[in-house]
C-alpha cells in the first residue's frame, strides 16, 4: 500500500465531567491532579476508614432507545494494602502513538526508577475499534465517550494512589461495563485502558500497543471485522507495514463533526481537504 505521512488531528480533554443529572460537573484537568478525596459523581475516599466508593451515574440516550435514561455504576471497597509504590502524574500534552492521537499520558514512576506510560484518549481521538455509522462508537471519539472514559480512568488513578489492589481496580471496571455497552459501545477501548493500568502499574512493563490488543481481540473472535470496521482493516495494514495512519474514514468523520478549518491551518488544512476529497 502507498506510504502516507501521518496528519495528526488535534485532540483534547473536555473541560468538565458531568454530574449525576448530566449537567456540568467538576473540572477535568483539576481533578487529574489527584488532590481531592472526593469528585462529584465519580469517587470518594475516607482516609480515616480506608473506604473507597466509586459511584458514577451515566445519563444519555442508549442504543435502540429514543429517550434519555440513567444507569448507576458502583463499586466500593476498603483499602488495606500499602500504596502501590508508584507516583502517578497526568501530563496533558497531545501525543501520537501507533498513528493514534492521544490527548496526553499518565506517567507512572516506580520506586525502581523505571517510568511507564498510560495513553489517554480524548475528544477526536481515532479509535481503530470503532464502527463506521455507529451512533455512539464511530471512528472518532466524541465528547460523551471521552468524558466517561476519563471518569473511570480518574477513579482508578485515585484508587491506585491510595493503595487499591488490581482486584479492586477490576471491580470498578466490571461495575462500569454495562454503562459502556449501553451508552458508548467502546468496550475494546475500555478493556485496553484497564489493561494499560495492569501492565504499567502492577506489572511494571510497557503497555501493549492498542493495535496489538485489537489484533488479539480479532484473533479470539471478540471482534468481528464487519463492513463497519473496514477502516480497522486499513489501519492495521498500515500499522503492520510500519507506517500507521488513520484511514480516510476517520478524517471524513472529523470533517462531518468538527470545524476543521479551525483545527488545521496552512499546509495541514490543504492536506486534510485532499484526504476528505474537497
Amino acid at each position: 500500500m502507498a506510504t502516507q505521512e501521518l496528519l495528526v488531528v488535534p485532540t483534547e480533554l473536555e473541560s468538565n465531567f458531568c454530574n449525576e443529572n448530566g449537567d456540568k460537573g467538576n473540572g477535568i484537568s483539576d481533578a487529574f491532579k489527584l488532590e481531592d478525596e472526593a469528585i462529584g459523581n465519580i469517587y470518594s475516599y475516607s482516609k480515616d476508614t480506608g473506604e473507597f466508593i466509586f459511584a458514577f451515574q451515566e445519563k444519555g440516550v442508549a442504543y435502540d432507545e429514543d429517550a434519555s435514561s440513567t444507569l448507576l455504576s458502583r463499586a466500593s471497597f476498603k483499602v488495606t494494602e500499602e500504596a502501590a509504590g508508584v507516583l502517578l502524574k497526568f501530563i496533558c500534552d497531545p501525543i501520537a502513538m501507533w498513528g493514534i492521537n492521544y490527548c496526553g499520558v499518565i506517567e507512572v514512576k516506580h520506586q525502581s526508577g523505571e517510568t511507564r506510560r498510560v495513553y489517554i484518549p480524548g475528544t477526536r481521538t481515532y479509535d481503530p475499534a470503532g464502527r463506521t455509522g455507529d451512533p455512539h462508537a464511530s471512528e472518532r471519539i466524541g465528547p460523551s465517550c471521552s468524558r466517561t472514559q476519563a471518569a473511570v480512568t480518574l477513579a482508578q488513578m485515585y484508587a491506585v494512589k491510595v493503595g487499591a489492589t488490581l482486584e479492586q481496580i477490576n471491580s470498578m471496571q466490571e461495575a462500569t461495563r454495562a454503562a459502556i455497552l449501553r451508552y458508548h459501545g467502546r468496550e475494546t477501548l475500555f478493556d485496553w485502558m484497564k489493561l494499560q493500568f495492569e501492565e504499567a502499574i502492577y506489572q511494571n512493563k510497557d503497555v501493549t500497543p492498542y493495535p496489538e490488543f485489537i489484533k488479539k481481540q480479532i484473533a479470539s473472535g471478540k471482534i468481528e471485522l464487519t463492513s463497519a470496521m473496514e477502516h480497522t482493516k486499513v489501519y492495521l495494514e498500515s500499522y503492520d507495514a510500519g507506517n500507521p495512519c488513520p484511514p480516510d474514514f476517520y478524517y471524513k468523520k472529523v470533517a462531518a463533526k468538527d470545524n476543521y478549518s479551525v483545527l488545521f491551518q496552512g499546509g495541514d488544512l490543504e492536506r486534510f481537504n485532499q484526504i476528505i476529497g474537497k
